[in-house]
């Protein structure tokens, strides 16, 4: 069985931000970074609290999500293993700017701003990481707010293959979308109501381009979906 240090230096490499840094520049974090797990469904952080810390995942999955002023959930983003999570507040002392929450049971890697800072500030390429990161997000999050100006089924077809790109798994028989979502959560994502979700995917699944399998989608024509996709008549 591995050491403690030796786990947390496998979880530290296991993500981008860090994965080109020396040993001895990721030292300091070793005996200050903790492991911490939450159970399906806890909040992990809420918006508007203060961000002391960021996470990188070590397991599970978490939604970060906000809400809007009538009450709706609004989904970002889903993270997994390796993934940071909380970076902004970190950067800028200031407050989350989302809400985050296990999907499923979930070990994360905390890592609090006064650790974190100076092996930032002392390495220049890992600086050069979160801000790939950080533009990276952004882009993501441009993409949901353009793309929820479309009809409902290119919307559904445009969030699907963001999904499939972040967690997509290719098979002999197309590509898995490697997430297990209630209808509502990917409604949320998609900007379309819960009903509507279910109706979108049946007309996907007569389209051939996607197949439900246990809970999982599984994206079996690529191609046809992304006509889907840029098809702005629909």
């Amino acid at each position: 069985m591995s050491k403690p240090d030796d786990r947390l230096l496998t979880l530290l490499r296991s993500c981008a931000l860090f994965a080109n840094l020396s040993d001895k520049a990721l030292a300091p974090l070793l005996g200050r970074a903790a492991v911490r797990k939450f159970a399906k469904g806890v909040v992990i952080y809420r918006r508007g609290e203060p961000g002391s810390s960021l996470m990188i995942i070590a397991s599970g999955r978490i939604k970060i999500a906000n809400v809007s002023p009538e009450g709706k959930e609004v989904v970002l983003n889903f993270l997994r293993a390796g993934d940071v999570s909380g970076e902004i507040a970190v950067l800028d002392e200031g407050e989350r700017t989302a809400d985050a929450v296990a999907l499923e049971p979930t070990e994360a890697l905390v890592i609090s701003s006064r650790d974190l800072l100076p092996v930032l500030t002392a390495n220049p390429e890992a600086l050069l990481s979160i801000t790939r990161l950080l533009c990276e997000k952004l882009r993501a999050a441009s993409a949901i707010v353009e793309d929820n100006t479309l009809e409902m089924r290119s919307r559904a077809a445009k969030g699907l293959l963001r999904l499939a790109q972040r967690h997509g798994k290719v098979g002999n028989d197309g590509i898995l979308v490697d997430l297990v979502l209630s209808q509502q959560d990917l409604g949320n994502y998609l900007g379309i109501s819960r009903e509507n979700v279910s109706r979108q995917l049946r007309q996907l699944r007569f389209a051939n381009v996607i197949r439900v399998d246990e809970g999982h989608i599984i994206i079996t024509d690529k191609i046809g979906l992304g006509e889907i996709a840029e098809d702005v008549a629909n």
